[in-house]
């Protein structure tokens, strides 16, 4: 007859121990995969900013420097009409998080 023994890992009270973000909620049922979640979406979103703002700015220093260059100021435009695309895909993004999270009751995006 073989003896089993079963190995069991708290990883969330070891986290709860060391005072890791987040995990004082590892007990309850909404704790730590909506404050994963929620830290995701914040930092993607930001991400996303970051690299919008980037290409407007991008594409505004390449229109001045164009020097009239008619493919220069064509691929500026490009540049600066998906950057505006962008923003405007950002904002619905950020509005429907909004909804779902007053619709269900849930926190996925905080900006602090």
């Amino acid at each position: 007859m073989q003896r089993q023994i079963a190995i069991t890992l708290d990883i969330a009270g070891e986290a709860s121990k060391q005072g890791l973000q987040g995990s004082q909620y590892h007990s309850s049922s909404d704790g730590g995969f909506s404050i994963l979640l929620g830290n995701l979406m914040s930092a993607a979103m930001m991400v996303a900013v970051i690299l919008v703002l980037a290409f407007l700015l991008w594409g505004g220093i390449e229109w001045i420097t164009s020097g009239g260059d008619k493919s220069k100021m064509e691929s500026a435009r490009n540049k600066i009409s998906n950057a505006i695309i962008g923003i405007i895909i950002l904002a619905a993004v950020t509005a429907l998080f909004t909804l779902v999270q007053q619709f269900l009751g849930i926190d996925l995006l905080t900006f602090k």
